[in-house]
């Protein structure tokens, strides 16, 4: 049974590829919808250790499909893998000033602890281990396995295991998000998910795509702990409908950015003979 498996998902890579991410990531959405009345610290703890039990599952996948590698989870050579994606401290600390930015100073709050602990650790622990052992270490060396380490190959399997990272958050739009924000998530996420994919090839260490990942998204989740829940849903009604011009403008500026980086940094993955 288990040889039936590994040979479909062989010969059939990107559709398994497709389902594997669809099937998590849906899982992730209606657990996260039975939380939605939950206190905001209670519901993202809770939400984290499932997550966590997704990227149990995920790696216990990668065992049977025989893509796992402990080197992906091991601190050393991490140095050189921080110097390598440079880019992305630069692209984190941005991202910050500009959600910083958009916060008036009048908004900010004392934070409760357990809350603010949670929001810290969350994007680590929580999404960002999770996404990146999902996309960068079932889905890409999932598509690796099919397309070969060539040149071609190792473009292929960024492009469609970073598109998908993109789709899947198409989930949004399901649970009420607008539609044109959500579009430039996608967007934006496919963008990021491609750099994210070479800086794998590049370093061969999750463990740099998970810090990074998770930098990312605590630049901007941080302020949910220390912003008063009035500003952050008024901020939140002036970003729903943006007009045509200001959406193009908005995803070009946050997208292409990161895309051009991971095509720089492409350039100097080496193909294996």
């Amino acid at each position: 049974m288990l040889g039936k498996i590994r040979g479909f998902t062989h010969f059939y890579a990107t559709l398994s590829a497709l389902l594997l991410s669809a099937v998590f990531m849906t899982i992730v959405t209606v657990f996260g919808s039975f939380l939605i009345d939950l206190a905001p610290a209670v519901r993202l703890a809770l939400f984290t250790v499932g997550q966590l039990i997704l990227t149990a599952i995920a790696i216990w996948i990668m065992r049977k499909l025989e893509v796992f590698d402990i080197n992906d989870f091991k601190f050393k050579g991490m140095g050189k893998g921080l110097l390598l994606a440079w880019f992305g401290i630069v692209y984190v600390i941005i991202s910050f000033f500009i959600a910083r930015a958009q916060i008036p100073d009048n908004s900010f709050i004392v934070p409760a602890f357990f809350y603010l602990l949670i929001v810290v650790v969350h994007p680590f622990i929580g999404t960002g281990l999770y996404e990146e052992v999902l996309f960068r270490g079932l889905v890409l060396k999932l598509m690796l396995k099919k397309t070969g380490f060539t040149k071609r190959g190792v473009v292929y399997a960024c492009v469609i295991s970073s598109v998908f990272f993109g789709l899947v958050h198409i989930s949004n739009i399901i649970a009420g998000a607008p539609v044109l924000p959500t579009v430039t998530q996608i967007i934006h996420a496919s963008a990021t998910g491609f750099f994210f994919a070479v800086i794998y090839l590049r370093t061969r260490k999750l463990l740099i795509t998970i810090l990074f990942h998770g930098l990312l998204n605590l630049s901007v989740q941080i302020f949910n702990a220390i912003v008063s829940p009035e500003v952050l849903m008024q901020n939140a009604e002036i970003q729903a409908e943006p007009d045509i011009i200001s959406f193009i403008a908005n995803t070009a500026f946050i997208a292409l950015p990161v895309l051009i980086a991971g095509l720089i940094l492409l350039r100097k993955v080496k193909p294996k003979v």
